[in-house]
């Protein structure tokens, strides 16, 4: 947290989001004085952050399960946080979510939010179902604030995965 005249500047650093979903909160967080800092893989939806006085940081993330390459992703990420110090960080897809969610916790940003757009496990058999149903364990476990999409999602979340308090914003 730094300071600016009498108005103290909290640093947020959201990941690899939608950009059409996140542009309308841009300016809100900025108005309640919140510095936003975009992570994300390449592409140009960077450079409309950065239109937007948001300043963008590029981590390459493959959106499959890449072991070595997710790995090299976290390690971008855990110094990213180190280096911006942010008070809250926020992602929203799987992947991003995951490497998010646990490089917060490993550099102990105070708040981490991970927003549930909707589950892929529940269609998943096998080892697969397995596998998916850990990393979202690991995402809501590393988090401190969980948000799912709706009221099924929340549902699934709370009878699988986490006995996490949530809540839905707005009507789901």
């Amino acid at each position: 947290m730094r300071s600016v005249g009498n108005k103290k500047i909290i640093r947020a650093v959201t990941v690899s989001m939608s950009v059409d979903f996140f542009k309308p909160m841009v300016k809100d967080l900025q108005r309640q004085g919140y510095e936003v800092v975009s992570v994300s893989s390449a592409g140009p939806e960077l450079t409309e952050l950065q239109e937007m006085d948001v300043k963008t940081i590029e981590v390459e993330m493959e959106r499959r399960m890449a072991p070595l390459k997710d790995l090299k992703s976290l390690w971008q990420l855990i110094r990213v946080f180190r280096r911006e110090r942010p008070y809250m960080v926020h992602s929203m897809t799987p992947k991003a979510g995951l490497l998010c969610m646990l490089a917060g916790w490993l550099t102990r940003v105070p708040r981490r939010v991970h927003t549930f757009t909707g589950l892929v496990w529940p269609t998943s058999k096998g080892l697969s179902r397995k596998i998916l149903m850990f990393t979202d364990w690991l995402t809501c476990t590393c988090a401190t604030h969980v948000i799912p999409e709706g009221e099924g999602v929340k549902q699934d979340l709370q009878q699988h995965i986490t006995k996490k308090p949530m809540r839905v914003l707005g009507y789901g």
